[in-house]
């Protein structure tokens, strides 16, 4: 079943683990097992490239993986000769109007930026978000800040009560070049209509001339979609309902009870 398998590829938070938490040994050695048997290992997250490789440092993986999807697929780095790449990257004029709307609501705006992490209201979660990818943090002096440059994203927090008159007034920019979409229940994320995990994860493919039926790509959540269903994806058994309709396998066990290592363990290792 799993014999041309060549490349494995994963989210992190909600797959290898817990949001905010670091995978565990038995994960990690796992990963470590895979690369020695000669199979290439990748990250997709909706972290920013940079942040991922000190994740990696920080888990005390023994070398570096070996590509990183960054930023829900507007980044990739590929270790094999140290390139990196943007894609799709939202233009200025449009994050000026997406800060112009939703600033008229009671949301808390976040951007990363080289070296920072910008947010418009000073809280313990955009700090954290800041300090647990050393990054520099910087409360905004006025919202321009966040339109100075194109950027591979933007995105806001805000109250789930919240949420049906956000999703209401966010309706003005259904059609446009752009889209959002929550990476967790209180955060929305906007980014290029072309800017995915599974753009990225083509582009390392056709790089290397791997076919994309050589690739095994685990997630959860509603931003790995793109990537899960261009290849064989797996959706942890925690995993939202409409990513496990598209993905051809679920794993057996949740993601904080290894599923992704379970999964790996019992069809490739």
């Amino acid at each position: 079943m799993f014999e041309n398998i060549k490349v494995i590829v994963s989210d992190i938070d909600g797959t290898l683990c817990a949001a905010g938490e670091k995978p565990s040994r038995q994960t990690i050695e796992t990963i470590e097992e895979l690369r020695k048997r000669g199979y290439l290992f990748g990250l997709a997250s909706g972290r920013p490239a940079d942040d991922l490789v000190k994740k990696c440092k920080d888990w005390g993986v023994s070398s570096q993986y070996d590509f990183i999807i960054g930023w829900n697929g507007c980044e990739l780095l590929d270790f094999s000769d140290d390139s990196f790449y943007q894609f799709n990257k939202l233009k200025k004029e449009w994050l000026k109007e997406i800060v112009d709307l939703i600033s008229q609501y009671p949301v808390n705006i976040h951007m990363y930026l080289p070296g920072r992490y910008i947010a418009s209201s000073d809280t313990d979660k955009a700090w954290y978000s800041a300090y647990k990818n050393s990054r520099e943090y910087i409360v905004a002096d006025d919202y321009s800040i966040f339109y100075q440059d194109d950027n591979c994203g933007i995105m806001f927090r805000y109250d789930v009560k919240d949420d049906r008159m956000i999703r209401d007034a966010l309706k003005v920019f259904e059609g446009r070049d752009f889209i959002y979409f929550n990476t967790q229940k209180d955060l929305m994320e906007f980014s290029h209509k072309d800017s995915n995990k599974g753009y990225a994860l083509k582009k390392y493919c056709e790089k290397h001339q791997i076919s994309l039926d050589d690739v095994l790509a685990f997630g959860d959540t509603d931003n790995d979609n793109e990537m899960l269903r261009i290849c064989h994806g797996v959706c942890l058994k925690d995993g939202n309902e409409n990513t496990k309709k598209l993905c051809e396998y679920v794993t057996d066990k949740i993601c904080v009870e290894d599923g992704f290592a379970d999964f790996i363990k019992r069809n490739l290792l």
